[in-house]
């Protein structure tokens, strides 16, 4: 599927026995296609994102940590606060926070109207969870919850000569939850124009405003998935049409009106209009209306990737950025 609108997506509700744990999803990345918890090898995407929204007094789920996931948070409507660790933090509308594998947290609705969010996952195949008020684990996938009793590793398969071990504890992210939390107002807007203007835009890094390193592994201070806030003045394009080897990007429209293409495919886009780019899928937008045109983007942010300028003949490559026309040369050419 090539487009899909916010307000056709179903709405799954999820309730526990008491309500106690009440929300009501959207997952616009099912409706795109996706599936969850499955890697892009077999169907899935790189990514997975949400539209929660949680009813007054309600939380979306227990106080958990990721072994292995990281989510990150946009409140669209109503306030709540946001639980990590110890901490207790009120958020409202344009908060945004990321909580990386490791970081216990709990959004809960603690205002007079429902709270919305966008949630953003990375989906990684396997993952599991510790869940530190009621002191147990969950897998997934299978979906199995537990308690651990630790045992020693020989025991069964030998006669133990140590102790058993301690419970194991996840470790703790780099960084403090103050600095993964921001109010997009918070973040400056970054301009850029080509020569000429034809292409013309600006963004709000919320990744790199939470110590994303570009283009770089986890292991070097990269994040599993890059979101930008960005706008389009009326009658210009962002970005010329262009396909990438690799990376993977998700729009969602926010306000105004374009026309996208994917492909050979042109459609008009407008408020609430999702759009999942492909690697080797072209892709560009304009702005076709008299106001701004503003939108989120996700992107897996791959460490290598190159593209393709399909229009122009030309390719561009990440590390190091170039931009250059292919020369016909042999494998060998210089070698020998």
């Amino acid at each position: 599927m090539t487009k899909i609108n916010l307000r056709d997506v179903p709405e799954i509700e999820q309730r526990s026995p008491t309500g106690k744990f009440h929300s009501f999803c959207k997952n616009v990345s099912l409706a795109l296609g996706g599936i969850r918890n499955v890697g892009t090898w077999g169907g899935g995407h790189p990514f997975d994102f949400q539209v929660r929204r949680i009813p007054p007094g309600a939380a979306v789920c227990p106080h958990h940590a990721h072994i292995v996931q990281w989510e990150l948070f946009v409140v669209r409507r109503g306030t709540g606060t946001v639980r990590v660790g110890d901490e207790r933090r009120e958020v409202r509308p344009g908060d945004c926070f990321l909580h990386p594998a490791g970081e216990a947290h709990q959004l809960i609705n603690t205002g007079a109207d429902d709270l919305e969010v966008f949630i953003v996952a990375d989906n990684p195949p396997l993952d599991g969870c510790w869940y530190p008020d009621s002191q147990k684990w969950g897998l997934r996938t299978p979906s199995v919850f537990f308690k651990m009793t630790p045992v020693d590793y020989f025991e069964g398969e030998d006669t133990p000569e140590a102790p058993p071990p301690a419970a194991p504890t996840l470790p703790s992210p780099s960084m403090p939850f103050s600095a993964r939390r921001r109010h997009l107002d918070e973040i400056a807007w970054e301009a850029w124009q080509s020569p000429k203007g034809k292409y013309r835009g600006a963004f709000r890094g919320v990744s790199l405003a939470f110590g994303a390193q570009h283009r770089e592994p986890l292991n070097a201070g990269g994040h599993p998935f890059d979101l930008e806030l960005g706008r389009v003045p009326p009658r210009s394009a962002l970005f010329p049409m262009h396909w990438h080897a690799l990376q993977w990007e998700f729009y969602v429209f926010l306000e105004g009106r374009g026309e996208f293409r994917l492909g050979d495919a042109r459609f008009a886009v407008e408020p609430g209009d999702c759009v999942m780019a492909a690697p080797q899928v072209a892709h560009a937008f304009t702005n076709t209306g008299d106001a701004d045109l503003l939108y989120f983007v996700v992107a897996d942010d791959p460490p290598t990737d190159f593209w393709c300028y399909s229009e122009s003949g030309k390719y561009g490559h990440a590390k190091p950025r170039k931009i250059f026309r292919a020369t016909d040369a042999d494998w060998l050419d210089g070698e020998e």
